[in-house]
């Protein structure tokens, strides 16, 4: 699970950075989102409040995932638009010409990381 102080701003921004759909929101007796179940195609993540753990707040940010989503290059340069045009910090982007392999990392608002790949498959 990643960790966010703001979870509501987290599950919009995944939703508009990276085309995350919410599969299932999980809230406490009072009413308040505590996780929430997100998919992006056959990926499958969970967000949840930032708590208490034994050594007190759990910090935000810190995370690195990494995905392969497509074997196009047009998919990862639209997500790349679309995480920008979010607020996304992008870190990194790899283009090879060559091959079509290519990849970005971004960095949400809370500092986790995001890296997206998509890579041709070679065949013989």
């Amino acid at each position: 699970m990643i960790s966010y102080r703001d979870i509501e701003a987290a599950r919009h921004f995944l939703a508009e950075a990276f085309d995350f759909r919410e599969t299932a929101v999980h809230t406490d007796a009072a009413g308040t989102v505590q996780r929430v179940d997100l998919a992006r195609g056959t990926i499958r993540i969970t967000i949840g409040r930032a708590g208490a753990d034994t050594e007190g707040v759990a910090p935000p940010g810190g995370a690195h995932l990494r995905f392969t989503i497509g074997n196009n290059h047009w998919e990862i340069s639209s997500l790349v638009e679309r995480a920008t045009a979010a607020g996304a910090r992008i870190l990194h982007v790899e283009d090879d010409e060559i091959f079509g392999d290519c990849l970005f990392t971004a960095e949400d608002p809370e500092g986790n990381r995001w890296t997206f790949a998509g890579v041709v498959a070679l065949t013989g």
